[in-house]
């Protein structure tokens, strides 16, 4: 009895044993697998800050945006020279090109379709070399401006022509910068569990510690391009010889200044052609028939007779502007024959015939209500030399200056 009693007392501690050391293992096992997913996760997050810091590092460099800025430069027929108002326009792309280190300008040449067009490739060409010397005379780089000649291309401008320069501006849209994502502090490590010689309570596992990431950085916005307001289209009525060609014809009125003279010969009509040249230029050439009749009433001639003059004259014409209405003076030298006619006998004191030198001065206005007609209005003032017909009815010198008021009408070459 006593034997079967221990036999059942070790059997009974044997399985206490066994039933303590099932406990120890399934407690030491629950840490460890709960340390598994803080480590995962902390391992992940590692992980994905590494990528992002790496894509976070890659630089990509933009390539520059060139758009039109607006900007046309107007030149004249057969010119390369920049007027106030391309200027004006070009010194606003040097402040801009200048306020970028990226910044770029191209320059476009262009020319109309009127002469040879290898000599129109050459003056495009000229005309974006004449506005890349401006630029450099107010400091932009060599290096920032590209220029090329277009020849007798259509422009991209609202003009009726193509002489013109037109800019385009060029820049290099700024990236955004990407702010440093701070690593995520590390995770605890889980303390080392050693084999327990009998049951232990577990650990209470750490909380995860939760890892905010940073808001996105806000791209700043794009920088404006450079867009200065277009300049106004000019009007342009150049005629086709550039310089200006008129003819005209027209005629007046005409009298004699001395009163002496005056008592014989009464006012009458005048006339006169025309040739300009030089029309749209700051002086002008002038060449002209002129003619007149005047009604003379003296004793020892016939009640008919009238006095005939015929002559030519040269003018200097000084042109104040060269738009559609353009006022002027003038002054010149010319010569004129007078003679009586309708008389058989001449028993008067006046002369029957006499060459004068003349010396006309006076001012104009010369209208151009269309491209190529033109209406002329002038009044002039003619001292004479060497005149004698007079000289037995007045003592004075020059007594056949006279006056003369005329219209013509003509056309512009």
């Amino acid at each position: 009895m006593r034997e079967n009693g221990n036999r059942v007392w070790r059997r009974g501690l044997g399985a206490a044993l066994l039933a303590i050391l099932m406990v120890g293992g399934v407690a030491v096992a629950e840490p460890m697998e709960g340390a598994s997913p803080e480590g995962s996760s902390a391992a992940g997050n590692s992980a994905a800050d590494t990528s992002a810091a790496g894509s976070s590092a890659a630089d990509t460099s933009a390539a520059p945006v060139c758009k039109e800025s607006g900007v046309t430069v107007n030149f004249k027929t057969g010119s390369s020279e920049i007027d106030r108002n391309g200027q004006g326009a070009l010194s606003g792309v040097a402040t801009w090109v200048q306020n970028g280190d990226q910044r770029t300008v191209r320059l476009e040449g262009f020319a109309d379709k009127r002469g040879n067009a290898a000599a129109n490739q050459r003056l495009s060409e000229k005309r974006a070399q004449a506005a890349e010397e401006f630029l450099m005379s107010k400091g932009v780089n060599a290096d920032k401006i590209t220029v090329a000649g277009h020849g007798e291309e259509t422009a991209p401008t609202d003009l009726s022509d193509a002489r013109v320069v037109n800019v385009k501006t060029c820049d290099v849209p700024k990236a955004p910068v990407a702010e440093a994502v701070p690593p995520p502090p590390p995770a605890p490590e889980p303390e080392a569990v050693p084999p327990p010689p009998e049951p232990i309570v577990p650990p209470q596992p750490a909380p995860p510690v939760a890892v905010t990431p940073p808001p996105a950085p806000v791209a700043p916005p794009p920088e404006a391009m450079y867009e200065p307001a277009p300049m106004p289209a000019a009007h342009h009525d150049t005629p086709p010889s550039v310089m200006g060609i008129e003819a005209s014809v027209g005629g007046g009125a005409v009298g004699f200044i001395d009163s002496s003279v005056r008592s014989n010969v009464n006012t009458g009509g005048a006339w006169d052609a025309r040739l300009t040249f030089g029309s749209r230029l700051p002086i002008a050439i002038e060449g002209a028939y002129i003619g007149s009749t005047q009604t003379i009433d003296a004793l020892g001639l016939s009640t008919n007779s009238r006095l005939m003059g015929n002559g030519v004259e040269g003018d200097l014409r000084l042109n104040f502007t060269s738009y559609k209405v353009q006022p002027y003076i003038f002054g010149g030298a010319g010569w004129t024959r007078y003679q009586i006619y309708n008389t058989n006998v001449n028993t008067s004191d006046i002369s029957t015939r006499d060459d004068v030198g003349t010396v006309p001065l006076g001012a104009g206005i010369s209208i151009r209500p269309a491209q190529v007609f033109l209406i002329d209005i002038r009044g002039t003032y003619r001292a004479v030399f060497n005149d004698t017909m007079f000289d037995r009815v007045t003592n004075t010198s020059n007594s056949m200056q006279n006056w003369n008021v005329a219209g013509r009408v003509g056309f512009e070459f």
